[in-house]
């Protein structure tokens, strides 16, 4: 037999955990819809040896740009006071 008051703060114990384990939970599963849309190593060889072709070929800057947008989709900068993550998104 437990009292109210013990049961009470174990529940509100029991209660942060959960929360704290759903939120990793939906930072693990972002993680795997991320991972589903990686290239394979075929599709990266591929997209570099365009780039490397456009590249070459490039003159101005406007070409090089292009160039660049055809391997990489986006950078995405997480930034956390002193700390900077860039994370690059390929196509």
């Amino acid at each position: 037999m437990i009292t109210k008051q013990v049961f009470l703060e174990r529940k509100a114990i029991r209660s942060r955990q959960i929360q704290k384990l759903e939120e990793e939970l939906k930072d693990l599963r972002k993680v795997v819809v991320d991972e589903d849309n990686y290239p394979n190593v075929e599709q990266i060889y591929e997209r570099v040896g365009q780039f490397r072709e456009l590249w070459s070929d490039a003159v101005t800057s406007e070409e090089k740009n292009r160039a660049l947008k055809k391997l990489l989709e986006r950078n995405v900068y997480d930034r956390e006071g002193n700390r900077v993550e860039l994370t690059v998104c390929y196509k």
